[in-house]
């Protein structure tokens, strides 16, 4: 049987467009910051020389915090295999058979499967949001996009229990 391979979906390189804004504006608001051709005589600009400075800073701050993000999140994949899944992060793999897992619950968007030794939480990495309606995004299933909800109704019949909700 073929591995089946879960990625987040399409929608986290939106995280890396963000992170490329982010820099650009950090990068103009820097250059105005310590613009040696500026007028730096009257009080109130020194003020806005420091607002320029901090305000660049925290951009900076914002663009790596989504960069990382987006970075963890294309490093990240569930691979299930025919007796096993393996839970895959940037820095380790985790192999779990369908036979420890003794329950599956939901809590919001956050599933927790309790295994005979641990658990392992699986959180979406990021959300749509449109007005006050946010979804979580969704798997890239083998290349093709699935709502986040199917990988763990996969889990779950793979491990032959049933989800609760909290």
């Amino acid at each position: 049987m073929e591995p089946i391979r879960y990625k987040p979906g399409e929608a986290i390189r939106w995280l890396e467009t963000a992170a490329d804004s982010y820099r650009k504006t950090a990068k103009s608001k820097g250059k105005e910051a310590v613009d040696l051709k500026r007028d730096r005589s009257d009080f109130k600009k020194v003020g806005q020389n420091v607002a320029d400075a901090a305000s660049a800073l925290y951009d900076y701050g914002k663009g790596a915090w989504a960069d990382m993000l987006h970075r963890q999140a294309e490093a990240s994949e569930f691979v299930l295999q025919e007796h096993h899944f393996d839970v895959v992060n940037g820095t380790a793999i985790k192999t779990v058979a369908y036979d420890r897992v003794e329950q599956v619950t939901m809590k919001g968007d956050t599933f927790t499967f309790k295994l005979d030794k641990g658990s392992i939480t699986i959180k979406p990495h990021a959300y749509i949001v449109s007005g006050r309606v946010k979804v979580p995004v969704g798997w890239s299933r083998n290349g093709m996009e699935v709502p986040y909800e199917l990988l763990i109704e996969e889990l779950c019949a793979r491990s032959r229990v049933n989800l609760e909700h909290l």
